[in-house]
């Protein structure tokens, strides 16, 4: 008998391992699993191909970001609290019900059992000014929550745009780069023709060809690293990377000027985080006079109805009214007014919270400063910045066109004999460093203007 206990005492324990050590290995991930788990809604968009403007990078951006999702889900959290709030009026109410049974051996009748049976319903309410300002919390709190989504959305729509004028940016270049490159295969063709008609030397064919083969690197080069631009950007709007996307755009300006102080009079206020900083110290505020409270009597509403029954329910096993004798009926109605004394005390955690919340808010108004100036700064350095642009467009613009004038009158005197390939060459040189140039400092405005357009929280086709 003892060996057959022992043998599957073993058994036992073998099995317990058996199953311990399957049960704790990693079931191997599949996509689809993933897949499931994350949900239809939230999976990337899989649509074959884009054409999008800005404004519809800006929008597809916002509606597949990920983070303003979470962001989403915690607000209607933050919203949900604020609503329900005012569940702390509903009185608490308690109902109960007590049945007892006993054997009564004093009486004349030994071995009579008797019992009780006693319910009561209770309300109670307790009126405090805490309510209100814990009430004020939660629409605090569900205003920063408002403000840090739409700061995120800012900050969103900011980086799409200027991801979106780069790339129209890498594609005005590259057109560039080609056009270049035609020219150098344009002249190595003409070189190459006044050779076999014995115009040309050799040598004036050889240096064509070089200067040729030597540029078309850079066309690839161009082209490569928009390839990955336009790879990050897709990840930006969270498309599929496999998807065809074009881009609905040009780099065409309207130059124009701003006055840095009427933007900072009218716009500074209109910033987000001015506004979350306020709201932070209105929210200190109330949590200044949410402690400060606890200083305060608090107001408890009561009333309780109690009914007793008395006799011998269970004889025969019977709840029978007719087993009751008459009981007793208690209503009572409480009105209680207390105080917290020991939270007078000068080290109470009353006392200690304020002198907390004071020193919060004593750093936060300091923030609030230095977040003006900073504003004011960031304001003004943009307004520079697009004003500068506007200037340096105008002059870029005139070098475009002296070195556009200055190429022509090369090509013309080269294919006239009176100047050299080489001096053809740096004219074109200077010429598609003048357009670079041009399309660079636009290219600044632009980016001048979107920084401008987040810094006052506002598009500059509204300000007058």
């Amino acid at each position: 008998m003892k060996t057959v206990c022992r043998s599957a005492g073993i058994l036992t324990v073998l099995l317990f391992v058996l199953t311990t050590g399957l049960f704790s290995q990693p079931l191997p991930l599949e996509r689809e699993d993933i897949d499931k788990l994350i949900g239809e809604d939230l999976t990337i968009a899989d649509a074959d191909s884009y054409s999008l403007t800005v404004e519809e990078a800006v929008e597809l951006a916002l509606e597949n970001n990920l983070s303003l999702v979470s962001e989403a889900a915690s607000l209607r959290t933050d919203k949900r609290t604020m609503d329900t709030a005012w569940n702390v009026l509903i009185p608490s109410v308690r109902a109960t019900s007590t049945l007892t049974r006993f054997s009564d051996e004093v009486g004349v009748a030994p071995n009579t059992y008797m019992g009780t049976l006693s319910a009561g319903v209770n309300f109670s309410l307790t009126l405090t000014p805490q309510l209100w300002y814990a009430f004020r919390a939660t629409m605090y709190n569900y205003e920063q929550g408002q403000l840090a989504q739409e700061d995120a959305r800012l900050e969103i729509a900011t980086n799409v745009k200027k991801q979106f004028y780069t790339l129209l940016t890498l594609q005005e270049q590259i057109k560039i780069l080609e056009q270049q490159q035609r020219s150098y295969e344009k002249r190595f063709d003409q070189a190459s023709t006044n050779y076999d008609f014995g115009l040309a030397d050799e040598y004036t064919k050889l240096s064509a060809q070089v200067a040729l083969e030597n540029f078309k690197p850079q066309v690839e080069i161009a082209r490569d690293g928009y390839e990955q631009a336009i790879l990050g950007f897709k990840l930006s709007l969270g498309i599929n990377l496999n998807s065809e996307l074009n881009l609905n755009g040009k780099i065409e300006i309207t130059p124009r000027t701003y006055n840095a102080e009427k933007l900072i009079d009218s716009y500074i206020l209109n910033r987000l985080d001015i506004q979350t900083l306020v709201s932070s110290l209105n929210s200190l505020d109330n949590s200044r006079k949410l402690a400060f409270s606890g200083y305060l009597p608090s107001l408890t509403l009561g009333y309780a109805l109690d009914q007793d029954l008395s006799g011998d329910p269970w004889s025969d096993f019977s709840l029978s009214p007719g087993d009751w004798e008459d009981g007793s009926s208690h209503q009572v109605l409480s009105l209680t007014l207390s105080m917290s004394l020991s939270e007078f005390l000068p080290v109470s955690s009353t006392s200690n919270g304020i002198k907390e919340i004071d020193d919060s808010r004593e750093a936060l108004r300091a923030t609030l400063a230095q977040a003006l100036q900073g504003a004011e700064l960031e304001i003004l350095t943009a307004v520079q910045t697009v004003n500068k642009s506007v200037q340096v467009i105008k002059a870029k613009e005139l070098n475009v066109e002296l070195a556009q004038r200055a190429y022509q009158l090369a090509e013309e005197s080269y294919n006239a004999g009176g100047m050299s390939l080489l001096d053809v060459e740096d004219a074109e040189d200077k010429l598609q460093e003048a357009r670079f140039d041009l399309l660079s400092e636009k290219v600044n405005y632009i980016s001048g203007i979107v920084d401008l357009e987040s810094a006052i929280n506002r598009s500059v086709d509204d300000v007058e």
